[in-house]
């Protein structure tokens, strides 16, 4: 997948980590899920950090950010962290790209492991946004939710990723199921956290949504499999239903931040639970 529109569309995988695969994998049991994900010795299971970017010659527009450069060395142990000390500018630098071309940043939500690249130390030792003549958009409702974060998912909004995008000035702050650019919409969903944000860039050709953690991975295809992290399970199977149906409906393309070896699907009903009809696997390095 190359190109939707006037995009280009690139896949800048920013390195991986391991989250444990019973917290992933919600109510699923571990005999089932270890098929498809299997874990190391602490139960842990793999997933990735693939961010999008967007360019059409003008605009250049980074979607989600990884896990970035201030993590300590006891949250890369804890996660089992593999990327390199830079690791968005690295891989935007793989596609001919800097960070001062970036126009525009799109977080889906604030939790650590997707806003992180967001911000990083200058040489000071000082914070500050990673993207200097970006704008920053981000759902007005999750950014209440990561400054005033309840004690469930306290652990995951850590202020270092986004506190300085408002002291800067680089803060846009979004309504809920809004325009960002022409092709560019969001699709609001509560179940996993607040005010997360799904991205939808559409053509008269085709449409691809980045769908963060409503889906993190395949295996979420089904629809019970619903990550213990979320919130309000029976809202993610009530949000995860109705999108998918529309997926089918409309022939989305549906593109993975976590999935190790998937980058993006293409789905029709089954029987069952829903089939791949198209799948674009990560490419090996």
């Amino acid at each position: 997948m190359d190109k939707i529109g006037n995009w280009n569309v690139y896949s800048l995988e920013t390195g991986g980590f391991r989250l444990d695969g019973g917290a992933m994998m919600g109510s699923v049991p571990k005999v089932l899920w270890s098929k498809t994900n299997p874990s190391d010795e602490f139960n842990r299971i793999d997933l990735s950090l693939r961010c999008m970017l967007l360019d059409n010659g003008q605009d250049r527009v980074l979607i989600e950010t990884g896990m970035g450069s201030k993590l300590s060395d006891d949250m890369k142990s804890m996660f089992y962290v593999a990327q390199t000390e830079n690791p968005l500018v690295d891989a935007l630098n793989d596609v001919d790209c800097s960070k001062n071309d970036i126009t525009h940043v799109i977080l889906t939500h604030l939790h650590f492991d997707h806003s992180g690249g967001a911000t990083e130390f200058n040489e000071s030792g000082e914070i500050i946004p990673t993207f200097p003549n970006a704008k920053y958009f981000i759902s007005k409702r999750n950014w209440q939710a990561a400054n005033r974060p309840n004690p469930r998912d306290k652990a995951s909004y850590l202020s270092e990723n986004f506190e300085s995008l408002e002291k800067n000035g680089q803060l846009v702050l979004l309504e809920d199921n809004c325009k960002i650019l022409d092709s560019i919409t969001t699709i609001t969903v509560d179940g996993h956290t607040m005010g997360q944000q799904l991205i939808k860039v559409e053509s008269d050709e085709s449409t691809i949504i980045f769908i963060a953690d409503l889906i993190p991975l395949k295996s979420h295809l089904k629809l019970p499999w619903i990550m213990g992290y979320d919130l309000n399970a029976q809202l993610t199977l009530s949000e995860k239903t109705d999108f998918l149906n529309d997926a089918c409906k409309f022939g989305w393309w549906l593109w993975f931040y976590h999935d190790p070896e998937t980058v993006a699907v293409k789905i029709t009903k089954g029987e069952k639970y829903y089939d791949i009809v198209s799948e674009l696997k990560r490419k090996p390095i």
